[in-house]
């Protein structure tokens, strides 16, 4: 997995989101944690899921990697760098 700086890119949201859940399946963060003996699917904080049919990102944990942009099915999600946008 390629090192991404995350202080410039941010994951934008549209009001698109159907809450499929495929984005959190392909976070290679969720996977990871997943991964983890003592993992509880109710209690550990994810980079990505889905919470009354919405997907829900997690600022803090999310590395930007952009494969939850990638696969949206209904392009909700979308990965932008920072320093073009304000350029």
């Amino acid at each position: 997995m390629a090192k991404v700086d995350k202080k410039n890119k941010k994951i934008v949201q549209s009001k698109n989101c159907v809450g499929c859940g495929i984005c959190a399946s392909v976070c290679p963060i969720n996977a990871k944690l997943m991964k983890n003996d003592d993992f509880d699917p109710e209690t550990t904080e994810l980079a990505i899921r889905v919470i009354d049919g919405v997907a829900i990102l997690s600022d803090e944990i999310c590395i930007r990697c952009g494969a939850c942009s990638k696969i949206c099915p209904v392009e909700s999600l979308k990965i932008v760098d920072l320093e073009s946008a304000t350029a």
